[in-house]
Formats: C-alpha cells, sequence, structure tokens
C-alpha cells in the first residue's frame, strides 16, 4: 500500500529531475558560449593550481607572482559569475516546472499516507512530513517529505551521471567574495 505510493513519488521526481536538465541541454548546456565558458574556467582553474604548486604554497612570493595569482583569480570569478548568469534563464524555468509538479503531485496524494518513517519525525521536519495528512502518529509521511528528499538528493547525483556538473574551480570559487587584501 504506502511502498507503490512512494515508488511513484520517487518516478514523479526523476522524470521531474530528467525533464529539467533536458531544458537546461536545449538552453544551456550544449551553447558555444556555455562551452567556451567551462574551458576558460577550466584553462585558468589549472594555470592558477600550477601557479599555486610552482610556489610550494611559500609565503614569501614576489609582487610579480602575487598580482599574477590575484588577476587569475579574479579573471576565474568573473568567468564563474558569468557562467552563473548563463544558467539563470534555466534555473527560473526549472523551478517553475519543478513547483508545477509538486503542485500536480501534491494533488493527486492529497490526504494520503503514502510511507511509514522508521522513526518519529522530529519538530523540525514534522511540517513536511506530515503535510496536508490528519494523523497523530508521527511515523506516517505525506508525499512531501518523499518528493522533497529525493529531489534535492537526486537532482546533484542526476546532473554528475549526465555530465551536466560544472567545472570544480567553479565550486571553488565565489563571485561574490570581496578581493583579497595585499599585505602591505
Amino acid at each position: 500500500m504506502y511502498s507503490w505510493d512512494s515508488v511513484q513519488i520517487v518516478a514523479v521526481s526523476i522524470a521531474g529531475t530528467l525533464f529539467c536538465e533536458l531544458v537546461s541541454w536545449v538552453l544551456i548546456y550544449r551553447t558555444g558560449h556555455y562551452k567556451s565558458l567551462v574551458n576558460s574556467i577550466t584553462r585558468m582553474g589549472k594555470k592558477l593550481e600550477a601557479m599555486k604548486a610552482e610556489n610550494g604554497g611559500l609565503s614569501i612570493k614576489s609582487k610579480a607572482q602575487k598580482k599574477k595569482e590575484e588577476r587569475l583569480e579574479t579573471l576565474l570569478k568573473e568567468k564563474s559569475f558569468d557562467l552563473q548568469k548563463s544558467k539563470m534563464t534555466a534555473t527560473i524555468f526549472a523551478s517553475v516546472a519543478l513547483l508545477i509538479l509538486y503542485t500536480l503531485t501534491s494533488k493527486h496524494f492529497s490526504g494520503r499516507i503514502v510511507a511509514k518513517l522508521p522513526f518519529e519525525a522530529p519538530w523540525i521536519i514534522k511540517g513536511a512530513t506530515q503535510r496536508g495528512i490528519n494523523s497523530g502518529d508521527l511515523t506516517d509521511c505525506s508525499m512531501t517529505y518523499i518528493y522533497v528528499v529525493c529531489s534535492a538528493g537526486l537532482r546533484p547525483n542526476i546532473q554528475k551521471l549526465l555530465g551536466f556538473t560544472p567545472p570544480r574551480q567553479v565550486s571553488k570559487q565565489n563571485p561574490f567574495d570581496p578581493k583579497p587584501q595585499e599585505d602591505q
């Protein structure tokens, strides 16, 4: 009884994620602009790593070396920001699509207990596990909790499986960090 509903919710979550990744591929990943940004970020990241490895992590660097590293880090941050900006349209579209999918799925499973948790839901997740169901049993689970956990857990894995993850240099860079101060 419960397990089939849970499997359906997981399947809906996977299908929604695959649909969003397909749209992202059409709008972003196959474009020349995105590919050139990824190649540029990868190339700059490797160059920066090589510069840092060449210096061996020494705290004593010449001003020219420091300036080169800072300039490369700045360029890498700018390219990373451009990459995130280019993904904005697909991100907004995916958010809207997943919200619509959640609404439809929520209406379909409205008021139904779809799973039994092996633990009593703590107060912090009780709202998600009990949403839309009238049950005094804290081990009863609504579709919201399963859908949210699957969507959050499966999307990064599906992106990695499909090869749509950004270069690792992007995850190391935060475009909102202030520029490092030079030692005086």
